[in-house]
């Protein structure tokens, strides 16, 4: 059986609720589906900030688009003190619930468990979508893809919208797992468990390409934290280029060279203070012991001998812990996708393709990738509402 619409949104998440609900208050009468091949939509949305929602950032560009469709949409917000923006509750369940409903109320009709295997653009305008199993097909005068990306597949994002934008004559920039933790070359076996707060830089062939503070957290293979994720997305994207690029922590942010230099001189006057003893009064036990090591101090020694090259080479263990990177943890642990439907293709005021008339992209199914703290749902939000509002014209 074939269902005719005005607009067909393939995806049920952030970018393509928003773009039915934005799609249907600007067009009452335009006929709006929105295909999700999950059993339930917005999965991935009430799982986002591990569950609170972090839905945006009082940073992030054209924001208050966003917040007044929250408005609109009766969710209310709170904003912390990093100006990460969540639910007045604290639960993105409830956020998809509501977007849910008020889609609904809207006209919106939404189809579960309809995974799209195919779109074929007609020659005359618009769509047809083919559903996967199932005899049912669909056609639309105006199509978005807002699928996601590959990150948490379990949650259904996993790439489908970047074969349909293959398939319609789009580049897809090369995907990669973005904002996940980093492996090393170094083993960190003596310091799984362990989190530190602390400066990290990245450094591409000598040149300081990012430094954030934050939380670090030590794995066997690897690093994660906040500020690690973040780096994650500047490192190169071939896994061959990585060699050239190095991972420096300062566990000692707050002092600069002198100040750590005179303070730990102060320290080491006290009679029968050992090395370990100094250092742990600033970072904790695991941390101290490694460190000793690699600038080949014995803990137990003195620290009134703590002088001249060791003194150097013990300032620079604590200011630049040096780490070699050689690849990402993979699509299970990303939270978003590098990479995507090239934006250069596509409008960004309306986020319509500038390839094939009708056919619009949102989300992360474009290329796209912002830092940790609401940005990469912010994203979505936005170019969601500017392709609903877009694609409600004229149908």
């Amino acid at each position: 059986m074939r269902r005719d619409f005005d607009i067909v949104i393939v995806g049920a998440g952030p970018a393509g609720l928003a773009a039915a609900i934005e799609a249907k208050k600007s067009n009452s009468k335009a006929k709006v589906a929105v295909l999700e091949k999950m059993e339930k939509a917005g999965k991935k949305l009430s799982a986002s900030g591990n569950g609170r929602g972090n839905l945006s950032n009082r940073s992030c560009r054209e924001l208050d688009e966003v917040l007044n469709f929250f408005i609109e949409s009766g969710i209310a917000i709170r904003a912390d003190e990093a100006g990460r923006i969540y639910p007045y509750s604290e639960e993105a369940k409830a956020v998809t619930s509501s977007l849910l409903k008020h889609a609904k109320r809207l006209g919106a009709e939404i189809f579960t468990d309809t995974k799209v295997s195919n779109v074929e653009a007609d020659r005359e305008g618009g769509f047809h979508i083919f559903i996967e199993k199932k005899q049912d097909t669909f056609y639309s005068k105006k199509l978005l893809i807002a699928t996601g990306g590959k990150s948490f597949a379990v949650y259904g994002s996993s790439g489908d919208g970047f074969s349909i934008a293959k398939s319609l004559g789009h580049s897809v920039v090369s995907l990669v797992p973005g904002l996940t933790a980093v492996e090393v070359e170094e083993s960190l076996d003596d310091l799984k468990g362990v989190r530190a707060k602390a400066e990290v830089s990245l450094l591409m062939g000598g040149q300081m390409v990012f430094r954030e503070e934050g939380e670090v957290q030590f794995r066997d293979d690897s690093i994660s934290g906040i500020c690690v994720m973040n780096l994650s997305s500047k490192l190169p994207a071939a896994r061959e280029d990585l060699p050239g690029c190095k991972i420096l922590i300062n566990f000692v942010p707050d002092f600069d060279t002198v100040q750590l230099k005179n303070f730990i001189g102060l320290q080491a006057k006290a009679p029968g203070n050992t090395m370990l003893d100094l250092l742990e009064t600033i970072i904790k036990k695991p941390l101290a012991m490694r460190i000793l090591k690699d600038v080949s101090i014995d803990g137990n020694q003195s620290t009134q001998e703590l002088k001249g090259a060791k003194l150097v080479n013990l300032l620079n263990g604590l200011r630049c812990f040096t780490l070699s990177p050689c690849g990402r943890k993979g699509w299970k642990e990303a939270q978003i996708t590098r990479g995507g439907v090239d934006l250069e293709e596509i409008d960004n005021e309306t986020m319509e393709s500038k390839l094939v008339r009708g056919l619009y992209f949102a989300g992360e199914v474009t290329d796209y990738d912002g830092p940790c703290g609401g940005y990469n749902l912010h994203n979505a939000w936005l170019t969601g509402i500017k392709a609903g509002k877009d694609m409600a014209k004229g149908v």
